[in-house]
């Protein structure tokens, strides 16, 4: 492991200097994410002082290449909590756990500010690595900002714009917000929008039971590429497996027919954007400073929405950092521009109906009554059910995007924190746990049953299955 300063020099691991990702881009701390309000902790000299700690138990402080350094806002004072009142995050026994999963790059945010970040040798602060699923995120920000602009509503039929669903008894009623929760009833994947044509469809045994039957390293094949296919085009004639509303179900199936929604509802409007790419890029790429060109795209020019963006640690930090911040950007000056309606923007983060660990293109690590279950691919069994809690007692709220071989965006509003894993794919990372690698950044203590690092991967699996079987029962 190392750690990547300036100009790609290499040191030994260690907490980076207090530095923002993009000097255009400070940060005002007045966040509040989904239903719940965010709640962080108080004050920007209480993260320089805990970086000034960490650097020291580690040993030195290496400063991190390319964007300058500033200084944050002052912490809204409406924030209850001090970080004295937890222990310091222990970014190495997470960066342990990261590195023995196949980890690559790992980034840490702290009121807008990178309090760690470390490199694998061979990958660098500008290294672009497969995200896979965790791509799925941009497509649920994007669908807020498509509201905003009065493009589309959550609720509305989708076959009003796909004129060709009207004579399906199911696909008729699909709403939008059912393409972005996963519960439209469209069978999850086909033979035609699988990468490389690697998913094979189950035997129909009953209504939903469509799915992917290999793995998670078949379905997300970094090798694989839908290049010569029209994905939208393809999406438009999946067959509807169960009723819309009834079941969640993980697949691309639901993406690509949204894109071909929004495409046909750009075509139709008066904006200048009238491809998905260019709609992406102008009204959220542009103001973050990403290119849509991360996508891969199919022989149509359409981006591979589910699964085909390539992005460094620092760049999907920048766009979790949006993210925490409500949709608003700052300038150098302080000014702050909302992009996205905070308000619209929470709605990412609602527990959908049919899976209460899933909101809009978005999973939701959250402990409560229900186990939170969060997957990669479900039929894969790679979940975790963290059940962290804080100091108070209370659950530690985490949004997440996640991609095959544990990829991870994690936003955590109550720690004021944006985290970025990327990894190596393949088996390596197999025993990766959300539970272990993040109970240590929060300085917080795991459950009893994710606490032994040789059965926690099993626990955790265990409560996904338990989750599971009670969703089949409602």
């Amino acid at each position: 492991m190392v750690a990547v300063g300036e100009g790609g020099n290499r040191s030994s691991p260690a907490v980076v200097e207090p530095m923002m990702l993009d000097k255009e881009r400070t940060v005002k701390n007045s966040r509040a994410t989904g239903q719940s309000t965010a709640r962080a902790f108080a004050g920007a000299m209480a993260v320089v002082a805990l970086a000034v700690a960490c650097a020291a138990q580690s040993g030195a402080a290496a400063a991190a290449g390319g964007p300058a350094s500033g200084s944050a806002a002052p912490v809204a004072a409406d924030r209850p909590g001090d970080r004295a009142s937890h222990r310091a995050p222990d970014f190495a026994a997470a960066a342990r756990h990261h590195a023995d999963s196949a980890g690559l790059a790992m980034l840490v945010m702290i009121d807008g500010k990178v309090v760690f970040e470390q490199y694998e040798p061979g990958t660098t602060a500008q290294s672009a690595l497969p995200l896979y699923s965790g791509s799925k995120s941009f497509v649920g920000v994007l669908a807020m900002a498509a509201v905003q602009d009065g493009l589309i509503t959550l609720d509305e039929r989708v076959s009003d714009t796909i004129t060709e669903w009207r004579s399906d008894d199911r696909k008729k009623n699909i709403t939008v917000r059912q393409l972005l929760d996963l519960s439209s009833g469209l069978a999850p994947t086909t033979r035609e929008l699988a990468p490389g044509g690697l998913l094979r469809a189950r035997p129909t045994d009953g209504p939903g039971r469509d799915g992917p039957a290999r793995s998670e390293q078949d379905a997300e094949d970094p090798t694989a590429d839908r290049a010569k296919r029209d994905t939208f085009r393809i999406a438009v004639d999946v067959r509807a497996a169960a009723d819309p509303g009834e079941r969640f179900a993980y697949g691309p199936s639901h993406y690509f027919a949204f894109g071909e929604f929004l495409t046909r509802k750009l075509r139709a409007s008066t904006l200048p954007t009238k491809t998905f790419n260019e709609y992406l890029q102008a009204r959220l790429f542009d103001h973050l400073g990403l290119k849509a060109s991360a996508f891969r795209v199919d022989a149509a020019g359409n981006p591979d929405l589910p699964g085909g963006a390539r992005m460094n640690a620092r760049d999907w930090a920048r766009f979790g950092q949006f993210v925490l911040d409500r949709g608003s950007i700052a300038a150098a000056d302080g000014a702050r521009t909302q992009i996205i309606d905070a308000d619209l923007l929470a709605a990412c983060f609602v527990p959908s109906r049919a899976n209460p660990a899933y909101g809009l293109t978005w999973w939701l690590l959250q402990s409560g009554t229900e186990p939170a279950a969060v997957a990669d691919r479900l039929s894969s069994a790679e979940a975790t059910a963290p059940g962290l809690t804080g100091p108070d007692g209370k659950p530690i709220e985490v949004y997440m995007a996640a991609g095959a071989g544990k990829q991870r965006l994690y936003v955590i509003p109550q720690w004021n924190m944006v985290v970025v894993r990327l990894a190596r794919f393949g088996p390596g990372g197999r025993d990766f746990s959300n539970a272990q690698f993040l109970a240590p950044l929060l300085g917080v203590d795991l459950p009893k049953d994710l606490a032994n690092p040789a059965t926690a991967p099993q626990a955790e699996r265990r409560r996904l299955r338990d989750m599971l079987d009670r969703n089949r029962e409602r």
